[in-house]
């Protein structure tokens, strides 16, 4: 675990929301984040049973019905205090992602959301809020852009309680997580910035389907949502 000695210490919580196909992958997500966290708050949408894996004193287990679908991600959030780590049960992350990502944030003093992933869009209003952008960064490619997004990735995700929270109970629309933190930032005044990083720092584990493939044939939803928010 990364120990930040600044003021005192921080406790560092990781959350992560998975559905019952992706059992096997997430268990590969939650043993790379394990040992960088001081708690891992699962939210097991559409789950019969708890995993054997999520049997450990630094996980919190939920089951809950995929109505929020990526969304429940954010489950909880009101309560927990210090740094919050969003993560994807699609992903591995590396055993410094942690520290990497802290480092990063105390270089804006905390006062930004940091993503792996995201886009800097076009002026508003937006045709396909996919594609109607100024630039693109992938979190499992190369990418040395530092600076500020409109839109960030939940899935490689973190910010300190102080600066941001989420609120879950105004997700009305599932499985747009990403467009509904950038609503959020707008409405409380945070940027979302950049981290840079390299290729395969962060490793993708293959499911069979992805919220993208869902919603790229149909931005429509998203694009409204995007464009309904200064």
């Amino acid at each position: 675990m990364y120990n930040l000695f600044y003021k005192e210490m921080q406790t560092i919580t990781a959350q992560i929301a998975s559905i019952p196909d992706r059992e096997l992958l997430l268990e590969k997500t939650v043993n790379s984040l394990l040992p960088q966290v001081d708690k891992l708050n699962i939210m097991l949408n559409g789950y019969v049973n708890t995993p054997h894996f999520c049997h450990n004193e630094k996980i919190s287990a939920c089951h809950l019905d995929n109505s929020k679908g990526d969304g429940a991600k954010f489950y909880g959030l009101r309560y927990v205090k210090g740094y919050i780590f969003t993560c994807d049960d699609d992903l591995l992350y590396p055993p410094d992602y942690v520290e990497v990502m802290i480092k990063e944030l105390e270089t804006y003093k905390d006062k930004v959301i940091l993503s792996n992933h995201g886009r800097i869009m076009n002026e508003k209003p937006v045709s396909n809020s996919y594609t109607d952008r100024k630039a693109a960064f992938h979190c499992l490619k190369t990418e040395n852009y530092r600076g500020f997004i409109d839109i960030g990735g939940t899935g490689v995700m973190a910010w300190h309680s102080g600066t941001f929270f989420p609120d879950i109970d105004r997700i009305t629309l599932p499985n747009m997580g990403d467009i509904w933190i950038a609503k959020f930032a707008s409405e409380q005044g945070v940027k979302i910035a950049h981290n840079p990083h390299l290729e395969e720092w962060i490793q993708y584990l293959y499911p069979k389907t992805t919220i993208w493939d869902e919603h790229f044939p149909n931005p429509g939803p998203q694009t409204d949502l995007y464009n309904s928010f200064i």
